[in-house]
């Protein structure tokens, strides 16, 4: 049966992200409440092993396979936006064949050394959790490939299918292991078994994308067999242009996914060398800042990731075409879009922070000034990868580096110094957090500046989100306040939340702060959409 192909042409930047938003944030959504029974089981403590094996292996991930999905879907958008079609699907295929080789030497040496790992973080018990999740590196990069492709086609919807499957077995497999292989007296073998539900996601992500990519080869091939552009590139050079655009954001991706080994492996050593906290104190301070406040931070910041992602093959494409104008008006649109979601979560994670830990750990609700003083790190993290996305797509793929290094270059002295305060303590980490992207961020957004002389519409972006924000995060103070007296705490938290959604969707209606086309990333009725932004 012929299938119907996956067409590039007549796709907009704003559906493409909400399909990449919408799969983010249900992936990111599963993993967020998989975590919440994780915790219960492992505690603080336990907590601190995963997170701390899990930050190692997201760095080799980085190094070995991460930054493939954006190389690829730029290579390809430029060669299709110049009608180049066997370029382009000759880039998917060099990069599949090289990209498996290293993912499984990747795998095999992160076996081999997770001993070594776990003890340069500081946090040898990790170690049983580095080597479950080693495995799940000989797969990475060929999904990588796989998906890096279907973005650069501009078919967004394989790549959400595939994320959202791997997502689902990973917290199937990771909660089951978890239980299966529970033991209090020997913590580590729940943390291992939790971790091992990893690679499992990933070989279900990765068949099903396999499975859609034969679905629609046929219509690749005959595109190809009509392509009479010239010159075919050969393998050598497909090569070389892979690598040269890779290894830098390889490195960039690498250093911001180093800063929390950094954080948790400096965060062990100086609250040990403040003299204020024993061992099983400073393991439930880094297992709170790992488990509560970057989880609870990253599932709004995915959503600016989806934009990010999204936003690379678009402005690949119009720089291919020297399309100026419409590179403005892509970047503007992310950033806008970003800050649509970012602000009202910064706030509302401010505001309610005790509320949300206390509904979502029961058990261990302490962290909660860390949300506080450190919710605002959302919008920079958000501002920094649009920013990043936007210099990869035109090429300029070794500044968004240069800004990642001396984000983590002022990271390291303030953690040094204010984590050994024990009146800082773990806030230390906090506070670096927010400065490393505020300097990330900025300069980032010179290098956009110097390169394109286009200056982001910044208050365009934050004005209305912020205004509608502020009347939000005021009506959730009030009304938790209201709700308290007459209701239980867990009740009252999940209807302040609901309650505080609507405020801010009805304050951004009466301020004009949607946009028709912003009506594409809300999972609503068309006719209700319609209404919404009027």
């Amino acid at each position: 049966m012929h299938t119907q192909p996956i067409k590039p042409v007549g796709t907009t930047f704003v559906r493409q992200a909400a399909i990449i938003a919408m799969s983010m944030f249900i992936g990111r959504l599963l993993g967020f409440v998989y975590r919440l029974p994780l915790t219960g089981w492992l505690g603080d403590v336990g907590n601190a092993w995963y997170t701390t094996g899990y930050g190692a292996y997201t760095v080799v991930l980085i190094i070995s396979a991460g930054a493939l999905p954006t190389a690829v879907s730029k290579l390809v958008a430029e060669r299709i936006a110049l009608g180049q079609y066997r370029n382009a699907h000759n880039i998917f295929r060099t990069t599949l064949t090289y990209a498996t080789a290293i993912g499984i030497v990747f795998a095999v040496g992160m076996w081999f050394g997770a001993r070594f790992i776990a003890d340069l973080l500081n946090s040898p018990q990790s170690f049983y959790a580095i080597r479950a999740l080693a495995p799940g590196l000989a797969i990475l990069g060929t999904m990588g490939a796989f998906r890096g492709y279907f973005l650069g086609m501009k078919s967004a919807l394989p790549v959400a299918i595939s994320q959202t499957t791997e997502q689902v077995f990973n917290v199937g497999f990771s909660l089951w292991l978890a239980w299966l292989f529970f033991d209090a007296e020997r913590l580590h073998r729940s943390v291992a078994g939790a971790a091992a539900g990893t690679g499992i996601g990933s070989l279900a992500g990765l068949l099903v994308l396999i499975g859609l990519y034969a679905l629609v080869q046929r219509d690749f091939n005959q595109r190809m067999v009509k392509d009479l552009s010239k010159p075919y590139e050969s393998e050598r050079v497909q090569l070389r242009v892979i690598v040269m655009t890779a290894f830098p954001i390889m490195l960039g991706m690498g250093l911001y996914a180093l800063s929390t080994p950094i954080d948790q492996g400096m965060a062990n050593a100086r609250l040990a060398a403040s003299g204020a906290f024993n061992i099983d104190e400073i393991n439930a301070l880094v297992g709170q800042f790992g488990g509560k406040f970057l989880l609870l931070s990253s599932l709004p910041v995915a959503l600016a990731a989806a934009f990010s992602v999204a936003v690379i093959p678009e402005i690949s494409a119009n720089n291919s075409l020297r399309d100026a104008h419409s590179i403005q008006e892509n970047i503007n649109t992310a950033l806008r879009l970003a800050m649509v979601i970012s602000v009202p979560a910064a706030v509302g994670l401010a505001v309610m922070a005790d509320p949300i830990l206390a509904l979502l750990f029961p058990s261990f609700p302490e962290g909660g000034a860390m949300l506080r003083w450190g919710a605002v790190s959302i919008i920079f993290m958000a501002i920094n990868q649009i920013f990043t996305g936007s210099l990869q797509g035109i090429g300029k793929v070794r500044m968004p580096l240069v800004a990642a290094f001396f984000g983590l270059l002022v990271k390291i002295p303030i953690n040094y110094f204010l984590i050994a305060v024990p009146e800082i303590n773990i806030m230390g980490a906090v506070i670096s957090t927010v400065v490393c992207f505020v300097v990330a961020g900025g300069l980032n957004a010179f290098f956009l500046y110097q390169v394109t002389g286009i200056i982001p519409r910044f208050f365009g972006a934050l004005g209305k989100p912020l205004i509608a924000s502020a009347i939000m995060g005021a009506a959730c103070w009030g009304i938790h306040i209201g709700l308290l007296l007459v209701m239980p705490a867990q009740i009252a938290a999940i209807s302040t939340l609901v309650l505080g959604v609507s405020v801010y969707i009805a304050a951004m209606m009466l301020i004009r702060g949607l946009q028709p086309g912003d009506a594409a990333l809300l999972p609503l009725p068309r006719k209700m959409l319609r209404w919404l932004v009027k």
